[in-house]
């Protein structure tokens, strides 16, 4: 394993320890329902990147199931839950598995992307998702999923400045974007793919409803007038009131309707296709935002 990679998983292994000040854990993922302060902030974004994968994942015929770089277990368990399929979810830390097998009862393991402990076409779909933009090598960590996989790989990536990562690579940030990805970042997979099906997400211009709808304060020391975050902070706690779940579903299916009509996005997602038979243009079900942000499960208190 390099220095960087190793690095990186006790980063992780820190962050899937975090728990508050009555011992609950703090999620990656908004497992504990919309707005919950015991998850990381942006719920909606989060929403958005989870309903475009269960979205592709409708397209797709397959009853197995592995996601690398899983964190918390949270898209593996509404994988089986919408799918019914058997599902595993792996992290480069030991405590993000072990996270997945307390709080959802998902099997896992810690794997090195690079090297993953799997046979060849051992699981029908591989998703990554938001991971090959942190490591070192995401053409061979790309060639690693394809080769694990029976039928299709499910990515998604951000697509954001060159500068941007120019900074994080500069400044050494621990777990960063260390890689610029554009929509034809896995051309490379032509040549042993059947077919790539891309979509893009997280239209920039929404970025301001986002956080609205969510409801979250916002910091004074941002690039945005302080005049206009102390109205926006005023009026956040009426937005909680009057904008609920119904409005963060609309603003997913809004973001999805903007990005790919639009040539504005920050955020990409393809389906690499190892057996094209396994795609069909239309979905073997309907997903809907509401059915993600649904998905919930009580308080997990890590050391109880």
């Amino acid at each position: 394993m390099d220095s960087y990679t190793s690095e990186t998983m006790k980063w992780l292994d820190e962050r899937f320890r975090l728990t508050d000040a009555n011992g609950i854990y703090i999620a990656h993922q908004p497992i504990y329902g919309f707005r919950s302060k015991l998850s990381e902030p942006f719920h909606i974004i989060k929403y958005i990147g989870t309903y475009q994968v269960m979205k592709m994942l409708s397209h797709l015929k397959f009853d197995s199931f592995l996601d690398i770089g899983g964190a918390e277990g949270y898209k593996a368990a509404l994988a089986r839950e919408l799918f019914n399929v058997k599902v595993r979810s792996c992290d480069l830390s030991i405590e993000a598995s072990n996270r997945a097998k307390d709080i959802f009862n998902v099997d896992g393991e810690p794997t090195n992307i690079h090297k993953l402990p799997f046979k060849d076409n051992e699981f029908d779909v591989v998703l990554c998702s938001e991971v090959l933009e942190h490591v070192t090598d995401f053409e061979k960590a790309t060639a690693e999923l394809f080769r694990v996989c029976k039928k299709a790989v499910v990515i998604t990536v951000p697509h954001d400045p060159k500068e941007f990562i120019e900074n994080n690579i500069k400044n050494k940030v621990p777990h960063a974007h260390i890689h610029y990805l554009d929509a034809h970042s896995f051309d490379f997979m032509k040549s042993v793919a059947g077919k790539i099906v891309f979509a893009r997400m997280l239209n920039p211009f929404l970025r301001i409803i986002d956080a609205i709808v969510d409801g979250m304060e916002v910091n004074q020391d941002t690039k945005y007038p302080k005049a206009f975050i102390r109205l926006y902070n005023m009026i956040a706690p009426l937005v909680r009131i009057f904008c609920g779940k119904r409005a963060a579903a609309m603003v997913v299916k809004l973001d999805d309707y903007l990005s790919n009509n639009t040539s504005y996005y920050s955020g990409m997602s393809f389906i690499i296709l190892k057996d094209k038979d396994c795609y069909m243009e239309i979905p073997t079900k309907k997903i809907t935002p509401l059915q993600v942000i649904n998905f919930t499960v009580p308080l997990y208190y890590l050391n109880k």
